[in-house]
């Protein structure tokens, strides 16, 4: 059985558009469980035209690693499926995912082909981040020179969205766990407010021996970020730093952690200039 987990931020609206095609698509067994996240939206009318909707309340907003994690500590299935509130189903994405992972048992995740809303293939799958290619975000040189090399590597420009393969990492929008390797290595770690707590889970689940696998052949539309339409640049790029800082300590040790401190003003000032161009 595959459990469900979506974490809701001010995001109600897409949140019943994703219920509404969720239950209009999947068969089977399956349980559903809404992590109302800190936001104060109330979601007691979701809850009565979708009844079978487990609803968790947190009275704080715990990010969104904290707020999946609520969910995944209530689950019983044996996968446990992080799905974003602005995910479209358009077929049951949840039980041909299911019946690929259970035949692919070296498989810690598992990713699809996520669509925009015009059809167009979104981005979401990358490489593992490395200080370099973060470094050069960070201080915006690919705004500069948006093909620079690591970069590119990075972003995996080149990846081939028609072929299932294996891959680093996959996007958290949608991001089904095997619950074995929950058991083996831990839930997401809960220190990543928002950012890079799907990366370092996929490289937890690395080190541990595990797959993750891009599934092309299954796919959902993803409108992407909905929760922080009303979030300023300058505020999301700090959440961005402060993960990253915790990212690099845990994988690269503390002198790729005093890369990304020390250095901290003068990131600032340039995500200052990038809030001028794009306030959010």
């Amino acid at each position: 059985m595959v459990s469900i987990v979506t974490v809701n931020y001010r995001t109600k609206i897409y949140l019943e558009k994703m219920l509404e095609s969720l239950f209009a698509h999947a068969q089977g067994s399956f349980e559903v469980l809404v992590v109302e996240n800190g936001s104060g939206e109330d979601l007691s009318s979701l809850k009565a035209r979708f009844p079978a909707i487990d609803l968790i309340v947190s009275k704080q907003n715990l990010g969104f690693a904290g707020g999946c994690n609520l969910g995944i500590a209530r689950a019983t299935g044996d996968y446990i499926l992080l799905v974003n509130p602005d995910i479209l189903f358009e077929s049951d994405a949840i039980a041909a995912i299911e019946s690929r992972m259970n035949a692919d048992k070296e498989v810690s995740v598992g990713g699809i082909s996520l669509k925009n809303l015009d059809g167009s293939q979104q981005a979401c799958v990358w490489h593992f981040p490395r200080p370099l290619d973060q470094l050069l975000l960070l201080l915006k040189i690919p705004h500069v020179f948006p093909n620079i090399g690591p970069v590119r590597h990075w972003l995996m420009k080149d990846f081939d969205y028609t072929k299932t393969q294996d891959v680093d990492q996959v996007m958290g929008a949608f991001f089904c766990i095997r619950r074995a390797v929950i058991d083996q290595i831990g839930p997401l770690d809960h220190g990543f407010f928002m950012w890079y707590e799907e990366v370092d889970f996929c490289r937890r689940a690395a080190k541990a021996g595990w797959k993750v696998r891009f599934y092309a052949d299954i796919s959902a539309r993803h409108k992407k970020g909905s929760s922080f339409e009303t979030v300023t640049t300058l505020k999301k790029q700090a959440m961005v730093r402060r993960s990253l800082r915790r990212y690099m300590r845990k994988h690269f040790g503390w002198p790729a952690w005093l890369l990304f401190t020390l250095p901290e003003p003068i990131y600032v000032f340039f995500a200052l200039i990038a809030s001028v161009i794009k306030p959010r």
